[in-house]
């Protein structure tokens, strides 16, 4: 095979593959992290998911009953922690991109937590 046909093949399927890995942002919001706050979607067997992303929880807030399970993970290439009075994922900056943290609730309250390296990094659970 000539190099110029290999190198348009080559280029082809760069192309191919390129546009498989669009997003499809269907909210209508053009995108912006400040818009796309939402509900936290309830984690199997009952509780909460929040995301790490753009330097905030994602949602801030969540309500979950007590006995739910909360799981964070960190969505963004920076380090992040949970730092709670009654809780912490560890280390500051610990938790890198693609780690988890679960803390189980055992008793009804609000429950405020940040990032220690990013302090206006905020958010709450609330245990009913």
């Amino acid at each position: 095979m000539k190099p110029s046909i290999a190198l348009l093949i080559a280029c082809f399927s760069l192309c191919l593959v390129a546009a498989g890995c669009g997003g499809d942002d269907s909210s209508g919001d053009g995108g912006n992290a400040d818009t796309k706050q939402q509900a936290a979607p309830t984690s199997e067997g009952g509780g909460a998911e929040v995301s790490m992303e753009g330097i905030k929880f994602n949602p801030s807030d969540v309500t979950v009953k007590v006995g739910d399970t909360v799981t964070w993970t960190n969505n963004e290439s920076v380090g992040h922690d949970v730092t709670a009075d009654d809780f912490k994922s560890g280390d500051p900056a610990a938790m890198q991109s693609g780690d988890t943290f679960q803390h189980k609730f055992d008793k009804a309250g609000t429950f405020d937590y940040v990032c220690s390296v990013h302090p206006g990094m905020k958010g709450s659970v609330e245990v009913e």
